[in-house]
């Protein structure tokens, strides 16, 4: 598969996009050369090659849940523009 103008034409007007004339000369050498590197990797044998789900899958230590000391809800509401009972009230934005 290559990358020619007339279907860069019509990508970039599906997007809604507008390009000049040397922006479009790069934009297709780039995406050409795109399209011929997963060319490549499509051509390489990866038979017995296990899939990789992450680079490092070292364990990853969790840390206890315990509860700890928090903020004293009188402050924080005291900085609040405005409350409803123990919740912050904000204002509506959808459906006006």
């Amino acid at each position: 598969m290559s990358v020619d103008r007339e279907k860069l034409l019509k990508m970039a007007k599906l997007a809604r996009l507008h390009f000049t004339e040397e922006e479009l000369q790069r934009m297709e050498k780039s995406l050409g050369q795109l399209v011929d590197y997963v060319d490549s990797l499509q051509k390489l044998d990866l038979e017995g090659v296990e899939p990789m789900l992450a680079v490092d899958t070292a364990a990853r230590p969790m840390r206890p849940d315990t509860i700890g000391p928090s903020l004293d809800k009188e402050a924080v509401f005291r900085n609040a523009p405005e409350t409803n009972l123990d919740h912050f009230s904000i204002p509506k934005v959808i459906g006006g």
